[in-house]
């Protein structure tokens, strides 16, 4: 209770007129209540409506209270946070594609890259149109598609990647990094990127060791299935704490990437704008409806 606040604290300055109004009204009813004082006991129901001398609980506070209690709940009680309805809308996942020469290897059938691209589209699937991003690169990298929720674009996009549309041939997934954050941070959003690639180069190992990237990682090793993780994206991914999924034959390596990008996407959310304060006044409305009912009691206001 120590983060206790009001999100409408302005809503609190009803609370003065229902003072004043419940005083006057009082005040009314105590001129009223001083008939008690000169009229005999046995004829004081019959002439006093709505009024009786051994009931303590009266429309007037019952209607101060209710007053009060709308005050607060409208004011916006409230001490805990809750994950935004919008952060997990607006997250995003950028992926980063390489399209080099060495992904053209068939240890995979039909090759690594033809994999990496079957791969894509199942993820597209099992993330049910969430936003995604699309970043190539080789000796260089370029924005192939912004976050987007139309996965058939995406996948339309993948369709005639190849090495020779590149204008050079290499590793630049530090750059492909730099443009992913720049991606996420141009729209505001939270999220984490995936890297498909079949090995990272030694020079981009030492780059990622001085540079500074703040987007949670995770790799996909496209290789034979068989075959053990690449020296350099292991390296890699230890600069970057990342995790790294071998491929398979199977969905497995799929939905483990799916997973852990929801994980890295709640984490992002959580440390920037993916909460808000949760409003408590909604809780009060019971207590609101339940004053109203009292109002329908036989003998409330009119015998």
């Amino acid at each position: 209770m120590d983060e206790f606040h009001f999100l409408r604290p302005s809503w609190l300055l009803l609370a003065i007129p229902a003072l004043l109004i419940w005083y006057g009204l009082w005040r009314q009813q105590s001129r009223i209540s001083s008939w008690m004082q000169v009229i005999d006991q046995h004829l004081l129901p019959h002439l006093i409506v709505g009024t009786s001398a051994r009931r303590r609980l009266r429309p007037i506070h019952l209607l101060l209270v209710s007053w009060l209690v709308c005050t607060v709940a409208l004011a916006g009680p409230s001490w805990r946070l809750e994950p935004s309805p919008f952060s997990d809308d607006e997250a995003g996942l950028v992926v980063l594609m390489k399209v080099s020469g060495t992904m053209l290897a068939s240890d995979v059938q039909p090759s690594r890259l033809e994999r990496a691209k079957l791969k894509l589209r199942d993820l597209l699937e099992l993330r049910e149109g969430a936003s995604t991003g699309l970043v190539v690169y080789s000796g260089s990298a370029h924005l192939v598609m912004p976050l987007t929720r139309d996965d058939r674009i995406v996948s339309a996009m993948i369709e005639d990647l190849t090495p020779e549309l590149m204008p050079e041939d290499g590793d630049a997934l530090v750059a492909a990094l730099t443009l992913a954050e720049q991606v996420l941070a141009k729209n505001g959003v939270a999220g984490s990127a995936l890297v498909m690639t079949d090995n990272v180069a030694p020079h981009q190992v030492q780059s990622l060791a001085a540079t500074k990237i703040d987007l949670p990682v995770q790799f996909l090793s496209v290789q034979a299935f068989n075959a053990a993780v690449d020296g350099g994206l292991q390296d890699a991914a230890g600069n970057l704490a990342a995790p790294v999924v071998k491929l398979t034959a199977d969905s497995t390596d799929v939905e483990r990437l799916a997973g852990r990008a929801k994980t890295s996407i709640k984490a992002v959310s959580a440390s920037n704008e993916g909460t808000r304060w949760l409003d408590a006044g909604y809780s009060l409305v019971p207590l609101l409806a339940f004053f109203t009912l009292m109002w329908s009691r036989r003998g409330w206001l009119v015998r």
